[in-house]
């Protein structure tokens, strides 16, 4: 099967208006990140870590390609799957032995801790067999988007109200953005997980040309595809940071 007719199963299995419009924001990024393993041909029948597997669009799309996929999810975002557990990769080990895996992949969480990632990547490195991959993608914080806003006067952190949402008490701390890295910052903590890094690049994740359930005006339509074009001219103004460790 291709990628596109892999997704496509996957978008079969999704039962809700709202899982399906996340899924349709994030087609994209996951064909890239699809195609980027499939160039590590070398690599057959892998063992995979899907960390921060919800929901799990990613992880059903490595097991229809053949791999043996496992996964972590959060208490606040379960997922039922006899191979995925749940874990607080904050604080906590990871469930399974040394050298266990030959891949672990961790795609959009880490901007999501308020902590530090530390842990979970040294998790990961301890879990992954000699010579095993990490593969992370995170938002880039220097996008063009973040610059714009930037030069306007504006944030670019969540809004203020989920801040102040319940006295500080709110539900939103794992579902915003808490903490996005440069490709620089995100280098330094995968090294300083032990990790050597073998790719960092940026890409393109959010294009103007994804499938959506409802189209954009005109406006804000003619607005995404000059910023797509400014993207792919200027690669530090990429939407998405992608880095690949080699333990």
């Amino acid at each position: 099967m291709t990628i596109s007719e892999i997704l496509a199963r996957v978008e079969k299995t999704i039962q809700t208006s709202e899982e399906r419009e996340y899924f349709l924001i994030h087609e994209a990024r996951y064909t890239y990140i699809l195609r980027h393993l499939g160039r590590l041909g070398h690599l057959k029948k892998l063992k995979i870590l899907d960390v921060g597997c919800f929901p799990y669009h990613l992880g059903g799309a490595l097991e229809l390609m053949g791999y043996d996929v496992y996964g972590i999810a959060s208490a606040h975002e379960p997922i039922k799957n006899k191979k995925v557990v749940i874990c607080n990769i904050e604080k906590d080990k990871f469930p399974y032995n040394d050298n266990f895996f030959d891949l672990v992949v961790c795609t959009e969480v880490l901007e999501h801790l308020p902590q530090s990632p530390a842990l979970a990547l040294s998790e990961a490195r301890r879990v992954t067999k000699p010579q095993g991959y990490l593969l992370v993608t995170t938002p880039n914080i220097t996008r063009s988007i973040n610059r714009a806003k930037m030069a306007l006067g504006k944030s670019v952190m969540y809004p203020l109200e989920q801040l102040l949402e319940d006295d500080g008490n709110g539900s939103n701390l794992y579902h915003r953005h808490n903490r996005e890295y440069t490709l620089k910052e995100l280098i330094i903590l995968v090294r300083h997980a032990g990790w050597s890094v073998e790719k960092a690049e940026y890409f393109v994740s959010y294009t103007p040309f994804r499938r959506r359930v409802k189209p954009d005006p005109l406006w804000l339509a003619s607005g995404k595809v000059a910023n797509y074009i400014l993207m792919v001219l200027l690669s530090e103004f990429r939407d998405t940071l992608l880095v690949l460790g080699r333990k």
